[in-house]
């Protein structure tokens, strides 16, 4: 059986490794708080956007990413769980 590599350049590895270093703990922490779920649904959230944002930046340059893509995918997570957790107050 044949393994399938992707066509994706190898400066994605690094980052996505990096933003995976931040988000498994941060949803571990998450899924802990004893607020009913609300932190862990925040979380949730915040992971799927990221991850959505991810794939049409990977999809969009899949061979060649700019600074940009690479400093998104390595903290762009951050900004937008706290950009989630401010919206999810005001809702």
């Amino acid at each position: 059986m044949r393994s399938t590599v992707l066509p994706f350049s190898d400066t994605y590895r690094e980052a996505i490794h990096f933003a995976l270093l931040q988000q498994v703990p941060c949803a571990l922490l998450c899924l802990l708080l004893l607020d009913g779920g609300r932190m862990a649904k925040v979380c949730g959230v915040a992971v799927l956007a990221f991850w959505a944002a991810a794939a049409l930046i990977m999809a969009r340059r899949p061979n060649s990413p700019g600074p940009g893509d690479i400093a998104f995918l390595r903290w762009g997570f951050l900004p937008l769980f706290a950009l989630v957790v401010v919206l999810a107050q005001l809702a």
